[in-house]
């Protein structure tokens, strides 16, 4: 891949990495407040349980999503940005565009997700 289009791609993941790492500090901090009040009733509780358990959720996807771009900024460090973990090939440059942390093509991740969710239905 040339430099000009990797450095690009270096770029907006760094910005991405910093946006996610705010917006997970700001959940955090969400879910840190909530601890604060204490409910006086049961539909209080519920709801305080609710947001607790959305909360612990989103600051999940965030932190995967840190380490996604992490290892996105790693494989532009190794020359491997843009290829396939799985099968070698190419990954599509609109592919790449609309998800720079991706390991990998289409056909293998849709791969990937078809055993996963087969492994999932057999336990």
């Amino acid at each position: 891949m040339d430099e000009e289009i990797l450095e690009s791609f270096r770029q907006k993941l760094e910005r991405d990495r910093e946006e996610t790492r705010k917006s997970l500090a700001r959940v955090q901090a969400e879910g840190r407040g909530l601890g604060e009040d204490c409910p006086t009733d049961s539909g209080e509780v519920s709801v305080m349980t609710f947001s607790r358990e959305f909360l612990f959720q989103q600051s999940t996807l965030r932190r995967q999503l840190l380490s996604r771009i992490d290892a996105a900024l790693e494989r532009i460090n190794n020359r491997t940005f843009g290829e396939c973990a799985e099968c070698g090939d190419e990954i599509e440059g609109k592919r790449l565009k609309a998800m720079p942390f991706t390991a990998y093509c289409r056909e293998c991740q849709e791969n990937l997700e078809r055993q996963s969710l087969g492994e999932r239905k057999g336990a």
